[in-house]
Formats: structure tokens, C-alpha cells, sequence
């Protein structure tokens, strides 16, 4: 049975002890009372620090990102981190968990979309979702006050494979720049940046044209570590002849130069650390342009390269690029998924939707079918 005290002035007590130090709790109505204190004991019991202001946010959110992110993947702890640190914590993170309001975070929302931070916003209402979300299944709190409130709808930049023209200056540019296999491999085998970096010469299996893709990396102050595939698969993907060449002929000079990664720093020949894929990517764009720039200058002497009609794409377009390939090869959406190494067929069905679309001419096919239902309809009432 729930026992009390009832001051001179009418409220209702009840004495706590916590860590070995007395709390007083205090109410007009016996069940509040008593819901107060069962609140206390349960986040007493959690390791949750309970004093007379009450737990923040912020302090629930650190024991969130203790129990359920810290043990994650680097890349995933950096991300909420960021998230925390930067946006939900200067926001709401001194508001007492208890008095935190749906107009608190669309307040948040708000000045975030206006910041032009609308992907960040909508991955940061999600985080503050599971935090509360965390707080109500510990009792906590009651409800989740963020739980109605939607992601803002945005256009998201869309990923432009190389053109017809691009993928010939990729190749040119490829067969004489140091770098030019590595790009020749992100494009024609769809590899992730991550996925490429581990790549030993044990990996590439010339004789049955596949390159076995079994680990990848991620980076923690610019130096890579090994961790397991996106999807936690190994896969393996066809070497096309297009580089089949180039990569036999690398692989013999990593075997004679007795180099066990397909690609190493220059200067100390170990694995590439994040800093160095930049700078790749940085010197094969200034010779891709720089192949365009000469081309471009033999049809017309006026042309001039400037930053608005240079060539760029990132390693991720190489990527896009090699999955819209799959596609106007005929490769079906089940196989696609499997050479691109994603864990469910969504992100190839997406893509190959958003072909189909472009590819189908609604006008013109709408145009034909009424044309000919027109002449049958001309040719039943002659």
C-alpha cells in the first residue's frame, strides 16, 4: 500500500531515498503522488542521476547513445554524434524531458529548413523519435511528443550517370593516368570507394574474370579500417573485357613489386586513407578535363573550360552509373541487387523506375494508340 505524508498546508508528501540521499516529492492528488514516485525509483534503478530539476533531454539522450549507439559502426556513431552535438542539443537539450512540447521541435524544424538543412532536419526528427521513443518504453514519460510530426518533403539532387561522351574521355584518360584503374573499377564493377580500398590481388580472380568483394572500410581520422561488406555478404562481380586488360596488367606489377592491396598510397605504399581517394579523384578530374578541353578546342578554337562546363562526377556516380548500365543491358532488378551488394532490391527498383520513366515517351505512345484506334474506328463504319 502507497503511504504518504500530508503537510499543514494541505499537499501531499512522500520521502524518497536515492543514491543515499533524501528526495521530497510533492502533489495535491494521491495517484500523481504516487506516479511521481514510482517514475523516480524506475529511472533510479535505470543509472539515470535524478535531482530536483529532473532529467534533461540531453541527459537521457547520452544514456540513449551509450545503451544503443556506442557499440555501433564508427560511421553510424559519428553520424548521430554529429546530429546530437551540433543541432538537437544547442536546441532542445536543457529542456526537462517531462516538459519537452511537439512546438519545441517543429520550432527546430523550422529554423533548420530554413538553414537550407532539410535532409539533415529530417534525419534529426528521426533521431529525437527513437530518443523518446526509448523514454517511453523505460516509463519515463508517457508519449512521444515527436511522433506525429512528419519529414518535410524535398527534391533530392539527382545522381546523373555519365554520359555516352564522358564514359570515352573516362576510358582515354584511364588507359595512361596512374589512377585511371582504380575509376575504370568504381565504374565497370560497381564497387563502393569503401570496397575498393581493401582489395587484394587475392581478390582478383583473372582466370574466371570475377573480383571477390568480401570486406570494406571505414575511416576514423582519415585512417581506414577493415570492417565487413554493407550488406554483410561477400559477392562477387564480373570483370568485364573493357578492363580486363589494364587489370591483368596491374596485377602482375603488384605481384612482382610483391604488393598485396591492388591499390596503395604512394608514399609508404599502404592502404588509401581518405585524404589520398580526394586527391585521386581531384588529379583524374583535371586530366579528364583537361583531354576534354583539347577535344573541344579542335571543333571550335573559341571554347573556353570554365568552372560551369567542366566535367565532374564522384565516385558514387561511377557507381550510379554502372547500375544504369545494368539496366539498358537488360539485367534484371533481383541480379542488380545481387552485383550491387544492397541488402534489399528498393534502392535498384528506384533507379530502374526512374529509367523506365524517362525512357518511355508518354506522348508518343498515348498519340499511337489513339491513332490507331481512330482508324479502326474510320475502317468499322466504311
Amino acid at each position: 500500500m502507497f503511504t504518504y505524508t500530508t503537510r499543514k498546508d494541505g499537499r501531499l508528501m512522500k520521502k524518497v531515498t536515492i543514491n543515499g540521499k533524501p528526495k521530497y516529492l510533492y502533489s495535491n492528488d494521491p495517484k500523481d503522488l504516487e506516479k511521481q514516485y514510482i517514475e523516480v525509483k524506475h529511472m533510479s534503478y535505470n543509472g539515470i542521476n535524478i535531482d530536483d530539476n529532473r532529467i534533461t533531454l540531453k541527459q537521457w539522450a547520452e544514456k540513449w547513445y551509450d545503451v544503443n549507439i556506442s557499440q555501433k559502426e564508427y560511421n553510424t556513431r559519428r553520424n548521430i554524434r554529429v546530429l546530437l552535438d551540433n543541432h538537437i542539443y544547442p536546441e532542445l537539450g536543457h529542456i526537462k524531458l517531462k516538459n519537452l512540447k511537439v512546438i519545441h521541435i517543429k520550432e527546430l524544424q523550422k529554423n533548420m529548413i530554413e538553414q537550407g538543412l532539410t535532409s539533415t532536419c529530417n534525419r534529426t526528427i528521426t533521431t529525437i523519435k527513437r530518443i523518446l521513443n526509448d523514454a517511453v518504453e523505460n516509463d519515463i514519460i508517457q508519449k512521444n511528443v515527436a511522433f506525429n510530426i512528419k519529414s518535410v518533403k524535398y527534391t533530392k539532387i539527382e545522381k546523373k550517370p555519365l554520359t555516352v561522351y564522358e564514359d570515352e574521355l573516362l576510358l582515354k584518360v584511364a588507359s595512361t593516368h596512374k589512377y585511371g584503374l582504380f575509376f575504370l573499377i568504381l565504374r565497370y564493377c560497381g564497387l563502393r570507394t569503401e570496397e575498393i580500398i581493401p582489395l587484394t590481388i587475392n581478390d582478383v580472380d583473372l582466370e574466371n574474370k570475377r573480383i571477390l568483394v568480401n570486406k570494406a572500410i571505414y575511416f576514423e581520422k582519415n585512417k581506414p579500417s577493415i570492417k565487413s561488406t554493407k550488406n554483410k555478404k561477400q559477392r562477387k562481380v564480373p570483370i568485364l573485357d573493357i578492363i580486363y586488360t589494364q587489370l591483368e596488367k596491374h596485377k602482375e606489377e603488384c605481384i612482382k613489386n610483391k604488393q598485396n592491396l591492388l591499390f596503395t598510397t604512394q608514399i609508404n605504399n599502404k592502404m588509401l586513407t581518405s585524404a589520398s581517394i580526394r586527391w585521386m579523384l581531384k588529379s583524374f578530374l583535371i586530366a579528364i578535363n583537361k583531354q576534354y578541353e583539347e577535344e573541344q578546342k579542335e571543333k571550335d578554337n573559341k571554347f573556353v573550360l570554365t568552372d560551369k562546363n567542366q566535367i565532374y562526377f564522384t565516385n558514387h556516380e561511377l557507381r550510379h552509373s554502372y547500375c544504369t548500365m545494368l539496366y539498358y543491358a537488360g539485367i534484371k532488378i533481383k541480379k542488380a541487387q545481387e552485383l550491387m551488394g544492397h541488402s534489399s532490391a528498393d534502392m535498384v527498383y528506384n533507379i530502374y523506375t526512374h529509367l523506365d520513366e524517362e525512357r518511355e515517351n508518354v506522348d508518343e505512345t498515348l498519340n499511337n494508340y489513339c491513332n490507331k484506334v481512330v482508324k479502326m474506328v474510320v475502317k468499322n463504319n466504311c
